[in-house]
């Protein structure tokens, strides 16, 4: 029977390690702190965010909780919708092409925007896209027609929450082939600012001056848009006349359009937006989980309405 052996122990000859000093225990927890910064924002940056909803301009498709009256609540009750940030640099590289009708996008909220006039800061709006460049869009008694096709807004009042107010867009006049104004009031905030207001489908007020300020802000690349005047346009007699989406342009709108039940505020009352300007395209709702007993997890699809509207001639 052989013996077993057992290994001598080794002695461990090496001097202890030096305790770290203060400021390299400090760097190695700001590096810590710096890499994490670092891969979220090249998350946020090209990968994906998330954006809260805040308001009611796009119900009863997306829930903004109380608004802006209470933003902590709005952004704990309010929609979450998920934005895949390497489809924007995709379309802004060319490589997916532009968005498309129906798309529910976040955008940056235009400088002539009304509500602009009264802060400083200019933060996203959640809008959806209704027209892309040369697009004809105008809108009759609420109606709402893209290259003369009128769009189904079943999916705006089949809930029955949202009855959109019947407003015409764009009214203007004119006198011997040359536009003269715009049909359109103006209400005046509590901080002392013009707010637009589209005028009802048959009470028109008095039509306002092309060269007056207030249009201008709000209506000045509007009015460079708009199509050709007709030569059997009526003289100095209010008429729709089609606004063509210009070139990187889109025309957004909110589902909301009851300003009673705090309508939106889109590209009515301050023209197409700049395609620059659309920070991502939300693809899904991913908060809450459920909503009045169902589940609220969803994909954000264009309404089948808008896939039937016509390239425009």
């Amino acid at each position: 029977m052989s013996d077993s052996k057992v290994a001598a122990p080794t002695l461990n000859t090496s001097q202890p390690s030096q305790e770290k000093s203060l400021s390299q225990r400090l760097w190695a927890e700001l590096r810590g702190y710096a890499e994490a910064l670092i891969v979220a924002f090249l998350i946020v940056t090209f990968v994906f965010n998330t954006v809260g909803v805040v308001g009611g301009s796009m119900r009863p498709n997306l829930d903004g909780g109380p608004g802006s009256q209470n933003i902590f609540q709005s952004l704990l009750q309010g929609d979450r919708v998920f934005i895949p940030k390497f489809d924007t640099w995709l379309r802004r590289a060319g490589i997916l092409g532009p968005y498309s009708r129906g798309d529910v996008v976040v955008v940056r909220e235009p400088a002539n925007s009304p509500t602009a006039q009264t802060r400083e800061r200019r933060p996203f709006f959640i809008k959806r896209v209704i027209g892309i460049p040369g697009d004809h869009i105008r809108i009759e008694a609420g109606q709402v027609y893209v290259n003369d096709y009128p769009i189904n807004q079943s999916f705006i009042t089949s809930s029955g929450e949202i009855n959109p107010d019947p407003l015409d867009y764009p009214v203007v006049t004119q006198s011997a082939g040359k536009l003269t104004g715009m049909v359109i009031e103006f209400l005046v905030t509590q901080e002392n600012t013009a707010y637009p207001e589209l005028p009802t489908h048959g009470f028109y007020p008095p039509a306002v001056d092309i060269s007056q300020p207030d249009l201008q802000l709000f209506y000045g690349e509007t009015l460079a848009s708009l199509e050709p005047i007709p030569a059997d346009a009526p003289e100095n007699t209010p008429f729709i006349l089609d606004l063509i989406v210009p070139k990187d342009h889109y025309f957004v709108m909110g589902d909301n359009r009851q300003n009673s039940k705090g309508g939106s505020e889109d590209s009515r009352y301050f023209g197409a937006i700049k395609g620059l300007t659309i920070g991502g395209k939300a693809s899904a709702v991913i908060w809450p989980p459920m909503r009045h007993g169902q589940w609220n997890w969803r994909r954000l699809t264009p309404p089948d309405t808008f896939k039937d509207i016509p390239d425009p001639q």
